[in-house]
């Protein structure tokens, strides 16, 4: 029986010790996502054409993310709602939003599967992918197209639990999906020589896998908020609060991912080993960001639960706590990969070009993420009080007001070349952290979404 783990967020004296332990598995399932990502682009980067499978998987991260970002944000609506009720002590209520995220999760699934099998071609000529690069996307996406229903599944279910503050039953499952990943991915890229096809082919059955557990587990009546036939219903008006809370999480989720899709065009007018240096870049970066991302996530739980159950202060107390924990691993991480970032970048390419600019890129990004420890923070913040619509603001202006016209300055008015794009994400990284502190000032970490539900 999974446990409700509400005393650690409502109740344990110790702020860092509740945050480590609710954040600890979470910690461990995104490190493994991270880890994961580095072994599929080893793989990849052994076989002969590794520069245009690299740049094709790339290039169909963007419109794969769009897809992707109704889950998203219904995932953030879900714990925000679902957290507010429970800790109000509003169990029945708290069931019954449970229910309809589920509904959506499949309706939705159902949708982005559709969408991204056909429009892939098309989109991948959008972005601008050519050549090998582009029958790569195109296969890579058609391929993970397959796994959406069991991803919002997945994400539905993540929500619920997360909600109720347990943080272990989602990781044990990613777990499972990321070492079914690894295998497989061995398997078909190196074993079976299957390209980006192979690596896409391998993400899916992983994520695939574990979804009959996750719905096991969600009508298990032994579970502290299982679901059940009377719990599966739109009731409109509990609908339209949830979808007013989760389309500016899925619009940030969307306009970030356009942004990166307009970014990756840029990318793409470098070259493909420009294109494949900036992957590997952000998959270096990613073991620490994921990280960060899982103190974010805990960090909405938390304040959720804290305004549903009246007490402000201890939210706030939870956001400095956040704060400080995302700071020192990001630091500390820094100090540790710093030195040792060429020997990575070789351990992702054979192509000694990719490696040259792949070096380079990995260096600046990598002295953001104490940056992008403090904008992770700002977002659980904003996400776990209701407030999403702060939540889009921030990732829009960072992605759209700040980084891509500064790169396209640096495109346009200067030779510094491929540079640009890095300069340009450590300058948007600094200055929206201006605008994060501003919107901070502005929550009042009042219950707004409890006072909604039970109007």
């Amino acid at each position: 029986m999974a446990k409700d783990r509400s005393a650690l967020l409502l109740n344990e004296p110790n702020l860092y010790k509740s945050f480590i332990i609710l954040a600890l598995p979470i910690f461990g399932a995104n490190f493994l996502r991270a880890f994961n990502d580095l072994v599929d682009t080893y793989f990849i980067g052994q076989i002969a054409d590794s520069v245009a499978a690299q740049s094709g998987i790339s290039s169909a991260w963007p419109p794969l993310s769009i897809l992707q970002s109704f889950q998203v944000g219904f995932g953030i609506a879900g714990v925000a709602v679902i957290s507010q009720l429970l800790g109000a002590g509003k169990r029945d209520k708290a069931r019954e939003n449970a229910g309809m995220l589920f509904l959506v999760a499949l309706i939705l699934g159902v949708a982005v599967n559709v969408l991204a099998y056909v429009l892939a071609p098309a989109a991948m000529t959008l972005i601008g992918a050519s050549g090998d690069a582009h029958l790569c996307a195109v296969d890579y996406l058609r391929i993970r197209s397959f796994e959406m229903l069991a991803f919002f599944i997945f994400g539905a279910f993540q929500a619920i639990r997360q909600a109720q503050g347990d943080t272990s039953t989602p990781v044990y499952l990613s777990i499972a999906s990321v070492f079914i990943n690894i295998i497989l991915t061995a398997v078909f890229v190196r074993g079976l020589d299957m390209g980006a096809f192979g690596a896409g082919l391998a993400t899916m059955i992983g994520q695939v896998a574990v979804a009959p557990i996750c719905l096991l587990l969600l009508f298990n009546k032994k579970q502290s908020l299982h679901l059940d036939i009377r719990s599966l219903h739109f009731c409109w008006e509990d609908m339209k609060r949830l979808t007013k809370i989760a389309m500016p999480a899925a619009s940030s989720q969307a306009l970030t991912s356009l942004g990166f899709w307009i970014l990756q065009m840029v990318v793409i007018s470098y070259g493909d080993e420009v294109v494949a240096a900036f992957s590997i870049g952000n998959k270096i970066a990613s073991i620490l960001l994921m990280p960060v991302i899982a103190l974010s996530s805990v960090l909405a739980t938390y304040v959720g639960q804290n305004i549903g159950a009246g007490n402000p202060l201890r939210a706030r107390k939870a956001c400095t706590v956040s704060r400080n924990l995302g700071l020192i691993v990001s630091i500390v991480g820094c100090l540790l990969l710093l030195p040792v970032r060429g020997w990575l970048v070789t351990l992702l390419t054979n192509d000694p070009l990719t490696q040259s600019f792949a070096t380079v890129y990995v260096f600046w990004t990598l002295l953001t993420q104490p940056l992008m420890a403090l904008f992770q923070n700002y977002l659980g913040i904003f996400n776990g009080a209701g407030n999403t619509r702060y939540a889009l603001l921030l990732s829009s202006a960072r992605l759209w007001v700040i980084r891509l016209p500064i790169l396209l300055l640096f495109k346009l008015l200067t030779d510094i070349g491929s540079s640009g794009i890095w300069y340009a994400m450590v300058i948007s990284n600094f200055l929206i952290l201006i605008v994060g502190a501003w919107l901070y000032r502005k929550i009042d970490f009042s219950p707004t979404i409890l006072r909604q539900a039970t109007k």
